[in-house]
């Protein structure tokens, strides 16, 4: 390249620049278009990466404007030109690529015919973009859930046809739409996941299918590229990514800038969830390549770099600010395949959005495993978490894994289902916000099965006295193994009631669901405390304990969000008769635990009698 060359594209690159700074530095209304001021066969430019950093340009023609496609929202029609479009079609990863007229910002491409041979492009008014991220506007997300038909003062024709209306879909699914009609939907999102299995990104897939995502196997950049391209700064037209796991492996959905105002940033024309406020990391992108398919083409990208924070995913875009660091996650994650493998640890940092953070630690910790490739049919794994939370006692597991469903590659997700029930909890409680510190996580695999079914039970007596010990003898039938006999021991109290009772042989899983339905607190929480109480007692499961279980019906009442256990028959039936008291029966039970080698499976039930005076009964 000729000095002379480089001087001049040095210079076009501060025009440019200098372009952008004096749109951004203008009196708003004066730097972009009212929707009423827009006719069609207006014409102008857009930008866009098609390859690496290098912004490029587009042309654009007005064809249309559709008013109120949802409360308080405008759509413009384009018909796209150059950068291969008229081969490619809109291409997922351009959502947010400003389009500009006369050198005044249109808006941003948001919306595509899937159906049409053409680039047709919905825009999104820059005018509302500005306006909905200034007051976090969220009031038509639930609204434009059904597709709304749109007449047009003028047919356009596109196709070689003339349409007279245009469906607006919220739904990014094209085949959710006709193909008899011009349907505009949202451009749907490239999710670049590197490091991740192929199990764990189609189950991210699965996780992401209503929110337009396209995850795809991208890899990291590699470090040449990051390092030539680190200080790219965003301008309209740039890669927009946003993260919402980072570390060891990384998500990031791809998109583009359409505006720039000082630190705050615009992009995408669409939402990414419609979180409304959020927090997730803004950075820099890198374009790979463009995939052509004949269903969608798509960017393949990178992220390169953090450069802020996104703080706003409207209905009309996402926004966010540079400079801003995110608050993410900690995540550690731990696996050992025994007895052959060394541990690999791995560290995440993921976004803490409410409604999705459970399913993204679902998804980072099942990728640890996957990591691991095939895992025998027939394994056991060992599960260590410990939940850190901010003021508040901390939350940890240490169970034991094995049985049908814990097999080959179904077990990264059986394996962590429970841990993600407990965040979602934890995030999503209506008392009081809760924050969680950091997470760690430990899982080692080894083959075999190590299960034990229940198979019979027997009592020393079948008539007891007060204060004795119940004597029971289990009989397990260990996977591939020789039944065992394991003597159980449980004290009644001196003051147990006459009658007949049932005692039930089983796991300290099924006995902790039964604990949480014997009390309404902890069923259906009434606060945070009860909510904690309900936590604890999952947590603390030991699926390689076997229970002995006497239910005890009627022996205490939930009132006005207290537990009022073991209280004198008489008392309970007052207050449970009590309309107005608004009191729950509850109940209690006698419990034994004895810890055994196996993950026990099954169920056993016999019948006993208490009797103050009993005849001694040998079995």
């Amino acid at each position: 390249m000729s000095h002379a060359f480089r001087v001049q594209a040095f210079l076009g690159s501060i025009g440019v620049a200098l372009l952008f700074l004096s749109q951004s530095q203008a009196d708003p209304k004066q730097a972009y278009w009212q929707v009423d001021d827009v006719r069609p066969g207006m014409k102008g430019q857009g930008r866009t990466v098609m390859k690496g950093t290098k912004i490029e340009s587009f042309d654009a023609e007005v064809i249309g404007v559709l008013k109120n496609t949802s409360p308080g929202r405008d759509m413009i029609l384009c018909r796209l030109a150059g950068l291969n479009l008229e081969k490619t079609g809109i291409i997922a990863g351009m959502s947010g690529s400003p389009i500009y007229i006369n050198g005044k910002l249109l808006g941003a491409v948001a919306f595509a015919w899937p159906f049409g041979t053409e680039p047709i492009a919905g825009v999104t008014p820059f005018a509302q973009m500005h306006e909905y991220v200034a007051s976090y506007e969220r009031r038509d997300m639930a609204e434009r859930r059904s597709p709304k038909r749109i007449g047009l003062a003028t047919p356009i024709r596109i196709d070689g046809k003339d349409f007279d209306t245009v469906t607006v879909s919220d739904h990014h699914d094209p085949q959710a739409t006709a193909a008899d009609g011009l349907w505009m939907v949202p451009i749907r999102t490239p999710l670049a996941a590197s490091g991740m299995s192929t199990g764990s990104l189609k189950l991210l897939g699965n996780l992401l299918k209503d929110a337009g995502m396209v995850p795809m196997q991208a890899g990291g950049a590699a470090a040449g590229v990051i390092d030539k391209h680190k200080d790219v700064p965003l301008l309209p037209g740039s890669a927009l990514t946003v993260a919402m796991i980072q570390g060891d492996f990384d998500v990031s959905g791809i998109g583009t800038v359409t505006h720039v105002e000082g630190k705050r940033v615009y992009g995408w024309g669409h939402p990414f969830f419609g979180a409304g406020a959020c927090d997730f990391p803004l950075m820099t992108g890198y374009v790979h390549t463009i995939i052509g398919r004949r269903s969608i083409s798509f960017k393949m990208g990178s992220p390169i770099r953090n450069v802020g924070v996104i703080n706003a995913d409207v209905s009309t875009c996402i926004a966010g600010w540079l400079g801003r660091a995110p608050d993410l996650l900690p995540l550690r994650t731990t696996v050992t395949r025994l007895p052959e493998s060394k541990p690999k640890t791995f560290n995440v940092r993921i976004v803490r959005q409410r409604n999705m953070v459970a399913s993204l630690v679902f998804t980072a910790l099942s990728n640890s495993v996957d990591m691991e490739g095939d895992l025998p049919e027939e394994l056991t794994a060992h599960v260590k978490a410990r939940i850190e939370l901010d003021g508040l006692p901390e939350l940890r597991i240490d169970d034991l894994f094995a049985g049908i469903g814990i097999s080959g590659n179904r077990a990264p997700q059986a394996l962590y289902s429970s841990l993600s029930n407990i965040i979602n909890l934890l995030n999503m409680n209506p008392y009081k916000p809760i924050r969680i510190k950091n997470i760690e996580c430990s899982t080692e695999i080894q083959s075999g099965r190590r299960t034990a079914d229940s198979e019979a039970v027997e009592l020393e007596h079948d008539t007891y006295a007060p204060g004795e010990t119940l004597q029971a003898v289990v009989y397990l039938r260990p996977y591939k193994g020789i039944r065992q006999r394991v003597p159980l021991a449980l004290p009644l109290p001196a003051d147990l009631a006459e009658g007949n009772y049932t005692a039930t042989i089983g796991d300290d899983l099924s006995n902790a669901r039964q604990e949480l339905r014997d009390d309404p607190n902890l069923s259906n929480p009434h606060d945070l405390g009860h909510l904690l109480r309900a936590l604890k007692v999952q947590t603390g499961v030991k699926r390689t304990h076997l229970v002995l279980r006497v239910p005890l019906f009627g022996t205490g009442v939930a009132l006005a969000g207290q537990s009022l256990p073991d209280l004198p028959p008489g008392i309970v039936q007052v207050l449970g008769s009590g309309r107005k008291s608004g009191a729950q029966p509850t109940n209690s039970a006698l419990v034994a635990r004895r810890p055994t080698d196996w993950v026990i499976q099954g169920s056993e039930s016999i019948r006993f009698q208490v009797q103050k005076t009993r005849r001694f009964q040998n079995r």
